[in-house]
């Protein structure tokens, strides 16, 4: 190897290696920083955590400011401001403590954030005079007290709201010139006017940022949950049209129901949490499979899985997906079978005909299918063998040419009488 490429082989390993360290840096820095939010916070609901992780927030980026402006005044002249920097260190103390107060009540630390917020400005200005603008920190603490209060104590975001106007009308009038003023240049005085309206500022943008992003984030969620719940076109019209019924007929379309044979009495033998595991590994790839061929999953109920195919959304070729989805079902529990050691399959029945579809009610609502042919499918499926799929007649006239088929004895099905059903055999060659 020569000098030249082991050089430069040697930088970028380097090179490579100082990235790794800065990335994993980054990361820790980033995790410390997340750990020190969420101090405190647990053991509450889900969006009281998320106020209190805005109190923290609120309070530590106050206590930055508080600490800025103590190092700010020790420099300038410590002798003259010194109480002004005791006053800061002070501040800066209790609203960095705001993680501590949690174990009191959900509001303990924004009642200490906005009581030391509205002491401590005042006495400022009474110091420094209305030129500081330090008295500009009252409107950001009233739009701070709607993020760490929350909606549901607007007494109290009224009463803050209250104390902060007169409070800075009262400093304006009261304070026109500061009790150690004299001690200050008019140049310290702009910078200290700058430093009020730009920590304010960024605070307020960074908090409210944050309390958008928790909206964004719960939002996101809920249209995920929505769209996992329903169909996309459903979603969208329940999300658009929340208080109209949603009810849609479709000339054709086909219906399955199939049954886990061999679960019930390997069930006695599971724990609770065996048995959710293991049957959400079966529905989980039957879903999967679902989603891939385009058909919906109406629901489980039990060990029992139902979904149509053609609605929502119509398609043609809505008899040949849902075969294909029964063929892989079977292959898929065969194989989650195989893999435990375990005698499992499923019994299959489809139907194809006409069929209603949409949501009802109003409380827990799901989007259902309704018909005979919904019916005729579960029948099909509790008088169907293990290990076969069993279709209508319907099913058998759209496939018969590229799949095979027997015909069965005519079972005697409750609601329906003889009916013809043929079971399958699988794809024609060629």
């Amino acid at each position: 190897m020569s000098k030249a490429h082991y050089k430069t082989g040697f930088i970028s390993v380097f090179r490579a290696d100082g990235d790794a360290r800065a990335a994993q840096s980054g990361n820790i820095i980033i995790r410390w920083v997340d750990r020190a939010m969420r101090f405190g916070i647990s053991g509450y609901g889900r969006e009281t955590r998320r106020r209190l992780f805005l109190v923290n927030m609120a309070g530590y980026l106050s206590a930055i400011s508080s600490l800025s402006y103590a190092i700010n005044f020790s420099l300038y002249n410590f002798t003259a401001l010194k109480w002004l920097v005791i006053g800061n260190l002070l501040s800066a103390f209790l609203t960095a403590s705001a993680p501590f107060w949690h174990r009191y009540n959900s509001i303990g630390a924004a009642v200490m954030m906005t009581s030391t917020v509205a002491v401590t400005l005042f006495f400022f200005v009474s110091e420094l005079g209305r030129d500081s603008g330090v008295q500009l920190n009252y409107i950001g603490a009233v739009a701070i007290a709607f993020v760490i209060f929350g909606p549901n104590h607007l007494r109290i975001i009224a009463f803050v709201t209250f104390v902060c106007i007169v409070a800075h009308i009262a400093t304006v009038f009261l304070f026109p010139v500061g009790r150690v003023q004299f001690a200050i240049d008019d140049s310290f005085m702009a910078q200290l006017y700058v430093m009020s309206a730009a920590s304010i500022m960024i605070i307020l943008a960074l908090v409210v940022w944050y309390a958008f992003r928790i909206a964004a984030d719960a939002e996101a969620r809920s249209e995920r949950l929505l769209m996992n719940i329903f169909p996309e076109k459903i979603a969208n019209q329940l999300r658009l049209y929340p208080d109209e019924p949603i009810a849609d007929r479709f000339d054709e379309a086909t219906v399955m129901f199939a049954d886990i044979v061999g679960f019930t009495a390997m069930s006695n033998k599971m724990s609770p949490d065996e048995l959710i595991h293991f049957l959400n590994t079966i529905f989980s790839r039957f879903d999967a499979i679902g989603k891939e061929l385009g058909t919906e999953k109406i629901k489980t109920i039990g060990d029992a899985y139902m979904a149509v195919s053609g609605a929502p959304d119509p398609v043609e070729d809505h008899s040949e997906r849902m075969l294909i989805l029964a063929i892989r079902m079977l292959a898929a529990i065969r194989e989650i079978a195989a893999d435990r050691g375990e005698d499992l399959d499923l019994r299959i029945g489809i139907a194809t005909g006409p069929i209603t579809a949409g949501v009802i009610g109003k409380a827990k609502f799901a989007y259902d299918v309704w018909a005979p042919t919904v019916n005729l499918a579960s029948r099909l499926e509790s008088s169907g063998t293990a290990g076969r799929v069993q279709v209508s007649i319907e099913v058998y006239r759209a496939l018969k040419n590229k799949y095979l088929f027997e015909k069965t004895k005519s079972p005697n099905l409750k609601g329906f009488g003889k009916v013809g059903s043929w079971l399958l055999i699988g794809p024609k060659e060629g």
